[in-house]
């Protein structure tokens, strides 16, 4: 049995499906489980849970061989902080874990995770792999690069973003590389590692086979999308101050200064991990974006 926390989610709700689909007993472990039901459609059990609330995972984790955690956030909110939810959670799962006996834990970090990250992001990933490589579990760690393709909140707010600005809006020079990485491809090394005990002890970092600066990725969705529109460049001390703005008062920032700070670096790596670890051929950005995104998609 395969506990997987933030099944729900992005990266999550792509992984169940293909875990099933290889004969693998999935158990999901979720905040809300009446929102949870096409999980369950699929032989899913789901239980409820959160990574706060340690009892709450001890029971989920019991009988469980493997633990998958995806939980992440990409942005802070009222009431959960990235220290509470990458560093806090991921030290109640692997404690859960260790109490359930679990023989491998999978966690999922990010590209650019490392110590003293000037992201928030980046610096608590950092601090929960840490944590992962200490708890006494084997374990394997995945590294992906910017994930896209159905239900990614990044594509789907810069595609909206285009479909309602009368120009391409690019934060600061856009020049930083990334290389991103189609969300099948990503549930590809995720099942291949459960799959067999090869990759215990392995920190893994994978990405798509292009390095596009974030310039070219917001033009390649505008050109899925069929728009074609001038680019114009939005100074990066204007956005700072937004950014501010935004977090003080409202809900939820469009974007946030911890975002901003890695939009400015390089999210890349070598495609080692991916073609001769997991054997994969990544697809193309534009290929991939042809899958979800269209002239005529409703996003």
């Amino acid at each position: 049995m395969i506990l997987v926390t933030g099944a729900t989610g992005f990266v999550g709700s792509h992984l169940v499906k293909r875990l099933r689909q290889e004969g693998q007993k999935v158990r999901a472990v979720t905040r809300t489980p009446a929102k949870a039901r096409s999980l369950a459609d699929l032989g899913v059990e789901v239980v409820p849970g959160e990574i706060s609330d340690p009892a709450s995972l001890e029971a989920a984790a019991k009988g469980c061989d493997k633990v998958v955690h995806l939980v992440g956030i990409i942005q802070e909110g009222r009431g959960f902080t990235f220290r509470s939810v990458h560093v806090e959670g991921t030290r109640n799962v692997l404690d859960a874990a260790k109490k359930a006996g679990v023989s491998h834990f999978v966690y999922q970090s990010a590209v650019g995770s490392r110590e003293g990250a000037k992201s928030g992001y980046h610096r608590t990933k950092w601090e929960a792999e840490k944590l992962v490589r200490a708890g006494g579990i084997p374990f394997t760690i995945l590294r992906p690069s910017l994930i896209y393709g159905q239900g990614d909140q990044f594509t789907i707010r810069l595609a909206e973003m285009i479909r309602l600005s009368p120009v391409l809006p690019v934060i600061g020079t856009g020049r930083s590389r990334v290389q991103p990485i189609y969300i099948e491809d990503v549930a590809s090394c995720h099942v291949k590692i459960a799959a067999d005990g090869q990759h215990l002890g392995k920190t893994y970092e994978i990405g798509g086979p292009e390095e596009l600066t974030y310039e070219e990725v917001t033009k390649a969705i505008a050109e899925a999308l069929g728009i074609k529109r001038p680019v114009v460049h939005m100074p990066l001390f204007f956005m700072r101050t937004m950014a501010k703005v935004g977090e003080a008062v409202l809900p939820k920032a469009p974007v946030t200064t911890d975002q901003l700070i890695m939009l400015q670096e390089d999210n890349v790596c070598d495609m080692k991990d991916i073609r001769e670890v997991f054997g994969i051929e990544p697809v193309e950005f534009r290929a991939g974006l042809a899958k979800f995104l269209g002239k005529t998609k409703d996003l």
